[in-house]
């Protein structure tokens, strides 16, 4: 008798237990609102799909809703197009499409969006790609409450290797650095590899934007292009010697560097990656030794004293 009574009341329990689990799940998806949920897309360059060279590529996608997990995303370029396979953790959504929900609820059927293809036991669906590194509007089509959810996603560049970017996926942000004079070492990879550029590098820093100068082993080259604006160099340089800002440390940024070496000009990918760790202040090292020189000074002059006033009292 006990049993069956604890046997029903483990029953109503679980069936309590199911029914606030499935209120709780509505509430999310009816309260949850994606437009609110700002996606982190600071410091990045949108890019397109003429910045990206063809080919496919494994990359990162967030989502603003915890309900529209993206698992996996490759990216495929092709034709100055892109588009992405985007695997769902779950298999809640039918369908895809990248449009607002209210535009999607006029749809007057499914027919013309894109469609769940099971892969692995996963949801996969593909989809048309505007940018990276923006946030793009899309809607899912909820298979349980036969209506539409709409997301934000935002489709992200960092996986993709440097040399398959034509710009680098950054815009200028301030850097912690304080304002002053640096050197600092920089790495120049691309383009033939006969190549090089004068490694530390003199960078400068005001009001937080720091700004490298490029000294080239040629005097070759005539103008770079750093996301799309063209620089010139410096005039009465020896070799080819350009001021840039640093978009980003620690990461290879892409340049264009056209050059004369060759029968006609010619435009060149080159990644600069410029090491933060190697930053110095001019200066600071010259005041260092100038306190320890003091300090060394005063030593000696107190040791000096001591010495003589010990001396003066031997006689």
């Amino acid at each position: 008798m006990k049993f069956r009574r604890l046997a029903l009341a483990l029953l109503l329990l679980s069936s309590v237990f199911f029914v606030f689990a499935e209120v709780e799940q509505e509430n999310q998806e009816n309260q949850e609102n994606p437009l609110n949920k700002k996606l982190d897309t600071r410091g990045l360059l949108p890019l397109h799909a003429k910045d990206i060279e063809e080919g496919s590529y494994e990359i990162e996608t967030a989502s603003s809703s915890s309900m529209f997990k993206i698992e996996k995303t490759v990216l495929y370029v092709k034709d100055n197009a892109m588009t992405a396979d985007i695997t769902l953790s779950g298999k809640g959504y039918s369908n895809v499409t990248m449009l607002s929900a209210a535009d999607s609820e006029g749809l007057t059927s499914l027919e013309g969006t894109t469609a769940a293809v099971g892969k692995d036991g996963k949801y996969v669906f593909t989809l048309p790609v505007q940018s990276l590194n923006t946030e793009l509007v899309c809607s899912a089509f909820s298979k349980k409450k036969q209506k539409w959810y709409e997301r934000r996603v935002v489709f992200y560049s960092e996986k993709i290797p440097a040399e398959n970017l034509f710009v680098t996926p950054y815009v200028m942000q301030k850097c912690a650095l304080k304002d002053g004079s640096y050197t600092i070492g920089v790495k120049l990879s691309g383009g033939s590899g006969r190549a090089s550029v004068k490694s530390p590098a003199a960078m400068s820093v005001k009001d937080g934007i720091p700004l490298a100068r490029i000294e080239w082993s040629s005097p070759n080259y005539d103008y770079m292009i750093l996301n799309g604006e063209k620089i010139l160099p410096l005039a009465n340089e020896q070799n080819s010697v350009f001021e840039l800002p640093v978009l980003v440390f620690d990461k290879p940024m892409s340049v264009f560097a056209d050059t004369r070496a060759m029968s006609t000009p010619h435009e060149i990918l080159y990644q600069l990656e410029f090491s933060l760790s190697t930053a110095e202040q001019k200066g600071s090292m010259t005041f260092a030794l100038v306190i320890a020189a003091i300090f060394l000074l005063t030593v000696a002059l107190v040791l000096f004293l001591v010495m003589r006033l010990c001396f003066k009292k031997e006689k």
